[in-house]
């Protein structure tokens, strides 16, 4: 089933900006940073509420931050199911906040061609496979491994941004909320998405081909993250350690995933870098698979022309390093 991610909640009056201001767009987490960054261009600055190496699941929000979101012309945030910490600061913040996820009574619908941007960008709405998923609805092990339905974030997956297509949809609310909030650089903030399109396409043709060769090799993830970006590339994702970073996972859970490492089920397993992998360096002892990271919130990504497309890129390379092994 696809959903419809996005909805627009404004709070408070749209600023007037002058010509010679700068924008301030503060995102909640580094990877809408970099997305947003692309849109906003030299029309403004961006940065993320959330430090590197903090996680969105258990954010203890500062007085600084609270000042941080006062200040700024544009908040972005993905929404409740993700950032829960930010949802009363932001309902008595007075600037402009576009929520990019919606509930799930309004995010069901077909598929992802009815999603603006979708058919806006010439050949967005050909990439082979992206509606008739491979192994989305056939995955094995995705859809019915352990702990799945426990999800803390219910049916609607809240990390938006591993799937390439929907962070151009992103990117589209973005530009049309930052030309509200400055009409008179509506011109530079298109140019910037067309530009930012047109590179995410190629780029994700790019990656389609290079993940394909290890489209068949299991692999289980340190938590239930990356679901956006498996179903989009095809990747045949076994299972993951724990749905929440911050939970603990279950002795029988653990057994499951050791039972299949000793079948010789995965290639690999992944560990991020903003937890410690203690857990799985138990679970996989004595079992030859191999060992990779894949970094869900893109920590060492420094925002900039091309950032985001080298953040998924990276993860692409990871992927197969490991893989491929």
């Amino acid at each position: 089933m696809k959903f419809r991610v996005f909805s627009t909640l404004i709070l408070g009056l749209l600023p007037t900006i002058a010509v010679a201001d700068k924008l301030s767009v503060v995102t909640s987490i580094k990877p809408l940073q970099l997305i947003a960054d692309e849109i906003v261009g030299e029309q403004g600055e961006t940065s993320a509420l959330i430090p590197p190496g903090a996680s969105p699941h258990h954010y203890a929000m500062k007085p600084s931050d609270r000042r941080k979101l006062a200040a700024a012309d544009l908040v972005v945030w993905v929404g409740p199911s993700l950032e829960t910490f930010l949802e009363r600061p932001l309902a008595d913040n007075n600037a402009p906040v576009l929520q990019l996820l919606a509930s799930a009574e309004d995010a069901e619908h077909e598929g992802h061609d009815e999603h603006k941007g979708h058919d806006e960008h010439k050949g967005h709405d050909e990439h082979e496979g992206h509606d008739e998923h491979k192994g989305h609805d056939e995955h094995k092990g995705h859809d019915e491994h352990a702990g799945h339905d426990e999800h803390d974030h219910g049916d609607v997956d809240p990390h938006l941004w591993l799937d390439p297509f929907l962070a151009l949809e992103m990117a589209g609310k973005i530009r049309d909320q930052l030309k509200a909030v400055a009409p008179e650089q509506a011109a530079a903030f298109e140019q910037n998405y067309q530009t930012f399109a047109a590179r995410l396409v190629k780029a994700d043709k790019a990656m389609r081909q290079q993940l394909s060769a290890v489209e068949d090799k299991g692999f289980f993830v340190f938590h239930d993250a990356y679901g956006h970006f498996v179903d989009h590339y095809h990747m045949k994702q076994l299972g993951y350690f724990t749905v929440d970073p911050g939970r603990q996972p279950g002795a029988r859970h653990l057994a499951e995933i050791r039972e299949q490492l000793e079948n010789n089920a995965a290639v690999c397993v992944f560990s991020e870098p903003q937890f410690k992998a203690a857990v799985v360096e138990a679970i996989t002892e004595g079992v030859e698979v191999g060992h990779g990271v894949l970094d869900p919130l893109a920590r060492d990504q420094k925002p900039g022309a091309g950032a985001y497309l080298s953040y998924l890129q990276g993860l692409a390379d990871q992927l197969t390093g490991c893989l491929s092994r």
